[in-house]
């Protein structure tokens, strides 16, 4: 069988140690799931946003072969004071039009860092059914983040990458971590091992 080194980059969703209650986090769960000639490290980092990124890489191991992205959640976060204003999801496109303006550059220049690497390159969407509190943030939430997923996919795209839908597996409750709602738990982190394997593999 042919051996593979994957490597996760980005922010809390591959490193969410901490948010798992002593339950085994993503990277672990990732090294568990690949078959036995595989391995997985990871320079993710909690609250990391876009340009974050760049200087991950620049720490990749010498013998990574996939890098596997998921970012972009933090950078959406900033702009979460709009949810605020918002009436009508009519409205959702004028009020995140700078916001999207400067995820999109941010974005692309964090793509073509990525494939300056030479490795084989996922990038992940935003998931939207974080179990917010706020009334407010669950009606208007997922409608923003899809915007920003929007980007996630036209860049990719572009750039000819594969993206593994974060929206389409985390989709219950118990996906999210009882420490914090926009982190995925044990089981969410396994739902989106299963998933990378996957793509992967294939």
């Amino acid at each position: 069988m042919e051996s593979k080194h994957l490597v996760l980059a980005g922010d809390s969703i591959f490193d969410n140690d901490g948010y798992v209650l002593g339950e085994a986090g993503v990277i672990e769960q990732l090294r568990c799931t690949l078959p036995p000639t595989y391995a997985a490290s990871k320079v993710a980092v909690d609250g990391d946003c876009i340009r974050h990124v760049k200087n991950q890489i620049a720490d990749l191991p010498s013998n990574a072969t996939d890098l596997i992205v998921s970012v972009g959640g933090n950078d959406a976060r900033f702009h979460s004071a709009l949810l605020s204003k918002i009436k009508h999801p009519s409205e959702l496109g004028t009020l995140l039009s700078v916001p999207l303006d400067e995820f999109m550059l941010g974005y692309r220049l964090m793509l073509e860092a990525a494939k300056a690497t030479g490795l084989k390159i996922y990038v992940c969407t935003i998931y939207t059914a974080v179990p917010f509190e706020d009334p407010i943030w669950r009606q208007f939430a997922p409608l923003a983040i899809g915007k920003f997923n929007e980007v996630i996919m036209a860049e990719a795209s572009a750039h000819e990458i594969p993206v593994l839908h974060l929206e389409e597996v985390c989709t219950e409750t118990n996906d999210f971590s009882m420490v914090s709602p926009i982190e995925p738990s044990n089981q969410g982190g396994q739902k989106i091992v299963n998933h990378i394997v996957e793509m992967v593999l294939e």
